[in-house]
């Protein structure tokens, strides 16, 4: 009976240990998370800025070819 009351308590240790070591990790996870934040708002920025672009050249694109099929002589 005191041998498995020693087992159960060493087996407690062990487990607080492991959550211990998981709170730790996660500590220092919130502390770079405002990092990985600030990124992600650059590239969500950087991707807007792309779209814009996309949307420039569509838009150049159909004047060509609006321009282009109003010169051509019809048949």
């Amino acid at each position: 009976m005191a041998q498995a009351t020693l087992r159960n308590q060493q087996t407690i240790i062990a487990n607080e240990r492991v959550i211990i070591r998981n709170q730790t990790k996660i500590l220092d996870n919130q502390k770079r998370l405002p990092v990985v934040i600030g990124n992600q708002l650059k590239i969500l920025r950087n991707q807007k800025a792309i779209i814009r672009n996309q949307k420039k050249i569509l838009a150049a694109h159909a004047r060509l070819i609006t321009k282009y099929s109003a010169a051509a002589p019809r048949r």
